[in-house]
């Protein structure tokens, strides 16, 4: 399958804040433990360092990439990989890119998730979670408060 014929999610927001800001809620875990499946994200944003999301007091690895570009406050791109679910975790990984843009007031966000090998059940998992989690984060940025998490 070429790169082109690829399938990939690309989810635009527009937020109420600062590029800066916005940079710090995707990079610092005082934001993501809020929005982001109450996970902690680990790096030191250089370009081939490495990067983890894990979970609870016992910092389960939930999924892990390698930082590809890091332009603060205005690109960042990972490998990404979940290791919370062992089939998942046999995939092969995938990327994220964060885009923000600033217009006034706000900032465009356009999280572009790419590079899969087909429609594989990553795509599949992530194509159901980024919604909630980047509503949750525009929601925290602009309220101070994410949202409820829902309870099936």
């Amino acid at each position: 399958m070429s790169t082109n014929n690829r399938p990939k999610h690309v989810f635009v927001s527009y937020i109420r804040t600062t590029p800066e800001q916005l940079w710090n809620a995707i990079t610092k875990s005082e934001f993501t433990r809020r929005y982001f499946h109450a996970t902690s994200i680990e790096s030191d944003w250089k370009v081939g360092s490495p990067m983890r999301y894990t979970m609870g007091e016992a910092r389960e690895v939930a999924s892990e990439g390698k930082i590809l570009e890091s332009d603060r406050p205005r690109r960042l791109s990972m490998t990404w990989l979940f290791k919370y679910d062992p089939e998942l975790a046999k995939e092969k990984p995938s990327r994220v890119t964060w885009e923000i843009e600033p217009n006034g007031e706000v900032c465009k966000l356009t999280v572009i998730h790419d590079d899969f090998d087909g429609e594989t059940r990553t795509y599949k998992a992530v194509g159901a979670g980024w919604p909630a989690i980047l509503s949750s984060l525009k929601t925290l940025l602009e309220t101070g408060e994410p949202l409820p998490v829902a309870r099936d």
